[in-house]
């Protein structure tokens, strides 16, 4: 679904993460009135930051909080194919 680049402050290699289904699974249930509809229309920052945050802690490659991943590392990212809210299926990412 969302593809992230994680880049350090300072000297230190970059990170590489994907979320998928069971970040956003995590992300509604632990963001008040989240959902997967949000995410793909209009996606805040905070919102990317913690979804990136629950795929890098879900695959064992940033073991930090979610404030250590605020205050010290730059993301970027970009959207992946995604399931489409209205009939289940891939959708091209736009």
């Amino acid at each position: 679904m969302y593809d992230f680049i994680l880049r350090p402050d300072g000297d230190g290699e970059p990170i590489t993460v994907t979320a998928g289904s069971r970040d956003v699974l995590q992300f509604e249930r632990t963001t008040k009135g989240a959902t997967l509809s949000q995410l793909l229309v209009q996606p805040k920052m905070a919102d990317l930051y913690k979804l990136a945050h629950l795929a890098a802690r879900r695959t064992q490659v940033f073991p930090g909080s979610l404030q250590d991943l605020e205050a010290g590392w730059e993301l970027e990212f970009t959207e992946t194919e995604a399931v489409d809210p209205t009939n289940g299926e891939a959708s091209p990412a736009t």
